[in-house]
Formats: structure tokens, C-alpha cells, sequence
């Protein structure tokens, strides 16, 4: 598959601004075209040389685009989509880096798109920190990449969405709609919410004596509410069903803390350490 002559990329926060980065250094003969409302965003990546053109509205960039990566939340994604296809040209490939898939995905077949092909994903990378200021240019490298595999997609524009994420250095990862939002809904969504949980379960007083230990598990916590907010309201499903397995978990542990049971909890626990160690990094 050809690369992309132009990738433009919408909104140049941690992502975007990371996205862009990385294809001037991974696909450095791809011209890349920020587009952003955020003028600052688009004066600093046009001075530090990630992108090689700025736009400020999909009006005046999309038509200029082969390929367009959207970096927006995913409660944007909708309308985002609507306005490209508006303006793209035929057979544009697009894709996404959302954490939620299956409210877009069953949506795009019923609109019937006649300029782009759309194929979601989502790279397993990211940050508590938000904006352009936080973008890394290896914020990618060695990180999974779900891509979204449906029967209506082109095999083509799969493919070529499939490339593009192994061209930054990541790892792709084929799955549907569904499973992907289980995955992230386990793996993701739950953690934070536990992070946020976490934190707002403890005394003022306690948390000035915080150390290494609460402040790595609750890093995610310092995550935007703008953010946030849309990825739990797009799947909630699949978080309230991980949420009710999790408090599965925390009644056995109570259950058997209240009641002197050691050796429950000790297999609690050195179960957890054994799964824990399991994961590769």
C-alpha cells in the first residue's frame, strides 16, 4: 500500500501534537498539516517543525489531506466525521485515536459517507497532561494499536490504516468494536475511575503524607474532566459490567479482612502478584 502524499491531523493537543511529531520523524517524506482552532498549537508545531502547514478550520485543510488522523475527544468524533466527508477528497482514508469504538462504529454504516473511508483505532499511549506543551515525540514508540475490524470496511483502507500505525513503531492489534471497548473498559476506563475513587477516599491530612506508592496509582486521576468525561459516558456499558466484576472482587477481600480469614487473603493477594507479573513492558 502507498503511503500517504499528506496526513493532516486534527487538533494538536498531547496527541495530535505527539502524532505529528512522530510521522516527521518515522515518514519523514509524508507532508504533514495540523489542524487546530488553537492558534499557539499550530505557531509552536509549525516552530518546532512537526507539521509543514497549518490550518485552522477542516474547511481550508481537509481538500489539501490523503489520509487524516482525528485527535479530538471522543464526543466530537460524530460531527468531525460529518465536516470531513463534506470536504475531502474521494476515497480519503481516515481514522481516529479514540478509546471508545462501538458508539461511532455503529454509527458511520447507517450514514453512508461518499468521499472518506473510515477505519477507527486507538494507540495505548498517552498521559495525565494535556495540550501541545505535553506532546512527546515518542510518546508511540513500542505502544499497541488497536485497529477496528468490521465486515462493511474497505480491506484496502484497513490495511493501509494498519501501516501507517506500524510506520510510527507500534504494535497492531485487530479486533472489533466490542472487544476493543471490553479491553479498554478493564485495562483503562476502570483504572481511572478507581484512581479518581482512590483519591477521593482519602483525609485532606492523609494525602499530604502521600508517597511513591498512591501518587503512581493514582497518576491517571489528574486526568481532564474534558477528557474523561465522554470516554465514561460512551462506554458505560462496558465499564459498569467491569465495575460490578471489580466490586466482586473488593467484597471477597472485605469478607475476608473482616473475618480473620489470612488464608483467603493470601491467595487474594499472591494471585494478584502472580497476574501482575505476567505483564510485559
Amino acid at each position: 500500500m502507498a503511503r500517504p502524499q499528506t496526513v493532516a491531523i486534527i487538533g494538536l493537543g498531547l496527541m495530535g501534537g505527539s502524532l505529528a511529531a512522530a510521522v516527521r520523524r518515522k515518514i519523514p517524506k509524508v507532508r504533514v498539516l495540523g489542524i487546530s482552532r488553537n492558534r499557539a498549537a499550530l505557531r509552536d508545531a509549525l516552530r518546532k517543525g512537526w507539521v509543514h502547514e497549518a490550518a485552522r478550520t477542516l474547511e481550508a485543510g481537509i481538500p489539501r489531506a490523503d489520509f487524516v488522523v482525528l485527535c479530538t475527544p471522543v464526543d466530537t468524533l460524530r460531527a468531525s466525521l460529518a465536516k470531513i466527508d463534506r470536504w475531502a477528497k474521494k476515497g480519503t482514508v481516515v481514522t481516529d485515536v479514540g478509546s471508545v469504538k462501538g458508539d461511532v462504529l455503529r454509527w458511520t454504516p447507517k450514514t453512508g459517507f461518499r468521499n472518506i473511508r473510515f477505519i477507527g483505532a486507538h494507540p495505548m499511549a498517552g498521559s495525565h497532561a494535556r495540550g501541545f506543551g505535553a506532546a512527546q515525540e515518542r510518546l508511540y514508540e513500542g505502544a499497541q494499536t488497536f485497529v477496528i475490524r468490521s465486515e462493511a470496511q474497505s480491506p484496502a483502507a484497513y490495511r493501509k490504516v494498519c501501516s501507517f500505525w506500524q510506520s510510527l513503531g507500534t504494535r497492531v492489534i485487530g479486533v472489533t468494536a466490542r472487544e476493543h471497548d471490553r479491553i479498554v473498559a478493564e485495562i483503562s476506563h476502570l483504572p481511572h475511575a478507581m484512581a479518581a475513587c482512590l483519591v477521593l477516599s482519602a483525609a485532606p491530612k492523609s494525602l499530604l503524607r502521600a508517597a511513591s506508592g498512591f501518587k503512581d496509582t493514582t497518576r491517571i486521576a489528574m486526568g481532564h474532566p474534558d477528557v474523561w468525561l465522554p470516554i465514561f459516558q460512551s462506554n458505560r456499558h462496558e465499564i459498569l459490567r467491569a465495575l460490578k466484576i471489580f466490586e466482586g472482587r473488593i467484597r471477597a477481600f472485605k469478607t475476608a479482612l473482616a473475618l480473620g480469614k489470612q488464608g483467603v487473603l493470601a491467595r487474594l493477594l499472591g494471585g494478584a502478584a502472580r497476574k501482575r507479573s505476567q505483564i510485559s513492558f
